[in-house]
């Protein structure tokens, strides 16, 4: 149920259980300051919010990902259309 309700909170379709709801995500930040030239937007990209919180190099990365997901039901839908939102997968390689 947890994670129907967080599917629900990332994608802002509908709407979740009332509640007190607190992320505590700095575990996905880096451990050393990155180079600002690394996470200056483009202006141009879709990602440059990300980018401005992990850097050019994290979101390369993350386009550069090939994920197979095997049976994409409800909540497969959702983490495919979250993954395509992040760009996985997304680079011209």
């Amino acid at each position: 149920m947890v994670g129907q309700e967080v599917l629900k909170a990332c994608s802002g379709k509908f709407t979740p259980i009332p509640g007190f709801f607190y992320l505590d995500a700095d575990e996905t930040l880096p451990d050393t300051l990155i180079d600002s030239s690394l996470v200056q937007p483009t202006g141009t990209s879709r990602y440059d919010s990300q980018v401005a919180v992990f850097g050019s190099d994290m979101q390369e990365n993350i386009n550069n990902l090939q994920y197979f997901m095997v049976g994409a039901g409800a909540i497969g839908c959702e983490m495919l259309k979250n993954w395509a939102l992040m760009g996985v997968g997304c680079s011209s390689k």
